[in-house]
This record gives structure tokens, C-alpha cells and sequence, in this order.
């Protein structure tokens, strides 16, 4: 049997699709490694590298001690013990050159998590007892409470609590681990938001092409103005931008200044309509869709650049701008990208709306560095504690409806929350009409007798449309 470094070179080469450190040794292929790979396959790629720097951090500090402990499971203690104080001494000196660095109480939490996880894996593959390098214990009885407590809070917010297994839990409780989690503070971190006065200077100043806006040979990144507006005035995610397919976009029956936009979940939403009413097609999901007509997988599936989240499993995001003036703004910019800025690549078809300069589908990480060297450019902090990074933006879309004192059930609706407290009371057509209804409704309230919160754009709507007239005399 393989000694615990072998162990975990091998499976540090094994995690190689995910970018972890490879370490070569003689030891030989070890099949439990692979199978929990395969048995973690979906997992989001977050997860995956999580995982993988885990198991090899332990294999770093594996190889720092060879021979130091008498056996795997005292060295691993050793391991957990020391992960959020670092190696560093008061002096800035490691004598086994590691070098690492303090982490909170969270991060250490989550490491020794996942290489419990894979442990507990080798041990169900092998029986091998020495392999287990956190064993359960009895749980103390601060433990089971602490346990119970948990599991209840996840179950009284859980749409399927009728489902979840009291007795289960309660058996579950009587155990603990031999090392135990860290404890974090139970004080509610302060979500820091966008403030209004940056999101709006990074829409209407932060995308111009050149450095001189007058210059005619400049103009306008319109695709990052778009994702950022979505962010800030709709409260999308990051990833779910990279989703909308050009077919999800349709003109609004009533309203002539904005449009329709249905985001399907990437891998079980609904095929396009369009497609759908083609002979053979009328069951297909988004996945049988982006196969069949474009050889493609979901992004969710990706593993590269490519790769974009969904958070939103089995729901369809049905986009909704506050202030909703925005949406005249909006489709205004949308017409014009589509129009004039939006790339194709013959070579590689695909139905996404947002594309690089060479009509690939964009990415999270070329909007995330456009958006952080603009902020910056502007004098604003890009950081996430300073509230301006893209989830701060989602956040202060949150923040404007509660201020709004729209219902609480419509505010998780707009926001495409999952939990019990969003559960549908209404038809689909009549919920997306009620948001509808309170957002115009609060806006009304908040722009009645005060001019504080309006969002100017005359500014930046004049230069574009002083531009535009420029682009097309050219």
C-alpha cells in the first residue's frame, strides 16, 4: 500500500484537468483517485480547483515532514492545526520553505473540508482505516445541538422539507469529526453595494474606446456597457450575461422603449422557440439545442475561459431594469451593438449575443479586466471591499427595490432567488406582470418631489448619439 505522500502525488496527477500541481512518482496508478474524479465530474470548476489545491497543499506540507510524524493521521492534525497562522515566523522566516501565509478561519474550514471528503473517499474505496485521516468521533452535546440547529435552518427554508429525514439527522448529530472546524464569527458581514454615483460612472464613462471621446476615430465598448447595465440595473450575476442567446431577446408588445429578455437555465431550460416549432425539435432542451445545431456544450460545462455559471438551476431569469427608464437607454444601446459592433465568425457559429473582437462568445474575464482597468481609470476602487465589483452591483439592485419597499415575494422574483419565500402565488404571465406593475409603481414614488436619485444619462446619450451620427457620416 502506498504511504500517504505517494497517496497524494498520485492524486494531485490525477487532478491535473483542473489545473493542480503535477507531481510524478513510481507509485503507480491508484484507481480510487480516478474514481473520485469521476464521481465529481459536475461539480462547478470552482469546486474542482478548490478541491485540487486542497490535496495538493497537504502534499506540500506532506513532503516538508517526510518522516517527522509517526503516522498520517497525527501529521494531518499537524496540517489543519497550522493552516490559519501560515509557516512564517515574526521574522519572515520558514525553515521548511513553504512560505504560506495566514487564512481565515473560513478558508481553513473549507481545505480541511475537501481532503476530509477525499479521505473519506479512499477509505470506503480501500477499508483501509490508516487512510482515514478524520475519523468520526462522538459529538459532544454543544456539537449535536450546533448540528441540529444547522439542519433545521436548512430545512425550514427548503421548498422540499417534507422530504428531509428527521431520524437521519438526529443519527447524524451523535457524530462529530476528530478535528474540528474552526470557529468563525457569527457577526453578519456588512454586503458592501455599488454606490449609484460609480455604477453610473462606469456606464457613461468607463467603456470609451480612446482616451479622447471627441476624437472621431473613437467610440463606445458598447457589449460592456450592456453587461454592466445588466449587473447594476437588472442585478444579474456575472455569469448569467454570458447566457443570453440572441433569441431570448424579443420587442415588447406594449412598450416600444424595452425589451423582452428570458435567460434559460443552460443545461434544462427550454430550447428557442423558433427552433422548437422545426420537425423533430419540438422537446428539445437548451443542451439537445446548442448540440444539434452548433456542436456546442452549455458553458456550464466548459472548463476553460469559456465557462460561465448558473446559479438559478430550473429557473428561466426574466430580466427587470429599475429604474425601469433605463430600458429606453438600454435598447437604444442594445439595437445599436447588434447593428454596427456585435462579431461573427463564420468559422464558429454560435447563438450567444455578447462576442469578442473575434466573434467567439465573450467571456467573464475579459469583461471582468475591462471593468476593473476602467473603474480604476476612473479613480474608483475595483475591489470587492469597496462594494464595486460585479456582485456589489447586484447587491445595490437589491438594495433600490427593498429602499422601494416593493414586496418581498416580487424582490425575490426580479432577483430570481431560490427559496421558500419566492415560492410562486401566482400564474407566470400574472407574477411577471406584478413585478412589472411594483417596479414602475415604486419608481413613480421615488422620483415624486425629489430629483436626487435620477439617474442622469443626458450627458452620456447625447455623446452617444453625437458619435453615432459621426460612425455613420464616416
Amino acid at each position: 500500500m502506498p504511504n500517504l505522500t505517494q497517496i497524494m502525488n498520485i492524486a494531485a496527477s490525477n487532478l491535473e484537468p483542473f489545473h493542480a500541481r503535477v507531481v510524478v512518482t513510481s507509485a503507480g496508478i491508484f484507481p480510487a483517485h480516478i474514481n473520485y474524479l469521476i464521481k465529481h465530474r459536475k461539480k462547478s470548476q470552482s469546486w474542482l480547483s478548490k478541491s485540487s489545491s486542497s490535496i495538493v497543499k497537504l502534499l506540500d506540507f506532506a513532503e516538508a515532514h517526510e518522516g517527522v510524524y509517526r503516522n498520517s493521521r497525527v501529521m494531518f492534525e499537524a496540517f489543519a492545526e497550522i493552516l490559519p497562522d501560515g509557516t512564517i515566523d515574526e521574522n519572515g522566516y520558514d525553515p521548511l520553505g513553504l512560505y504560506w501565509e495566514p487564512i481565515t478561519a473560513e478558508h481553513a474550514n473549507s481545505i480541511i473540508e475537501h481532503i476530509t471528503k477525499f479521505s473519506d473517499f479512499v477509505y470506503n474505496q480501500t477499508g483501509d482505516e490508516n487512510l482515514l485521516l478524520n475519523p468520526p468521533v462522538e459529538a459532544s452535546k454543544s456539537e449535536r445541538l450546533m448540528s441540529l440547529a444547522a439542519y433545521h435552518h436548512k430545512k425550514n427554508n427548503s421548498f422540499l422539507s417534507h422530504t428531509w429525514n428527521d431520524q437521519e439527522a438526529n443519527e447524524k448529530a451523535k457524530s462529530s469529526r476528530l478535528i474540528k472546524r474552526y470557529k468563525t464569527s457569527q457577526v453578519q458581514k456588512e454586503t458592501k453595494v455599488t454606490e449609484e454615483f460609480v455604477a453610473n460612472d462606469l456606464i457613461c464613462n468607463g467603456f470609451w474606446r480612446y482616451k479622447h471621446k471627441r476624437d472621431h476615430a473613437s467610440f463606445l465598448n458598447v457589449k460592456n456597457v450592456l453587461i454592466s447595465m445588466l449587473i447594476h440595473y437588472a442585478g444579474l450575476r456575472i455569469s448569467e450575461p454570458f447566457h443570453i442567446f440572441i433569441s431570448d431577446i424579443s420587442f415588447d408588445p406594449v412598450d416600444k422603449d424595452r425589451v423582452n429578455i428570458k435567460i434559460q437555465d443552460p443545461d434544462v431550460g427550454k430550447a428557442p422557440e423558433y427552433w422548437r416549432k422545426q420537425p423533430g425539435n419540438k422537446h428539445d432542451n437548451i443542451k439537445t439545442y446548442l448540440k444539434k445545431k452548433y456542436g456546442l456544450k452549455p458553458r456550464t460545462q466548459l472548463k476553460d475561459q469559456q465557462f460561465a455559471g448558473y446559479k438559478s438551476k430550473g429557473m428561466t431569469i426574466e430580466v427587470e431594469m429599475f429604474p425601469t427608464a433605463i430600458w429606453q437607454w438600454f435598447t437604444v444601446l442594445l439595437n445599436y451593438y447588434i447593428s454596427h459592433q456585435r462579431k461573427t465568425d463564420p468559422l464558429y457559429p454560435h447563438p450567444y449575443l455578447f462576442t469578442d473582437e473575434k466573434g467567439h462568445p465573450a467571456t467573464i474575464k475579459q469583461y471582468r479586466k475591462a471593468r476593473e482597468k476602467s473603474l480604476i481609470k476612473l479613480g474608483h476602487d475595483p475591489s470587492k471591499y469597496s462594494g464595486n465589483n460585479p456582485h456589489g452591483g447586484r447587491h445595490r439592485y437589491g438594495t433600490e427595490l427593498t429602499r422601494a419597499d416593493i414586496n418581498e415575494i416580487l424582490i425575490t422574483r426580479a432577483m430570481h432567488h431560490k427559496s421558500r419565500t419566492s415560492k410562486d402565488r401566482y400564474t407566470e404571465e400574472e407574477q411577471k406582470r406584478k413585478v412589472a406593475e411594483a417596479l414602475l409603481e415604486a419608481e413613480k414614488r421615488r422620483n415624486e418631489g425629489s430629483d436626487n436619485h435620477h439617474v442622469n444619462t443626458d450627458d452620456f446619450i447625447n455623446e452617444f448619439n453625437y458619435m453615432n451620427e459621426v460612425f455613420k457620416s464616416n
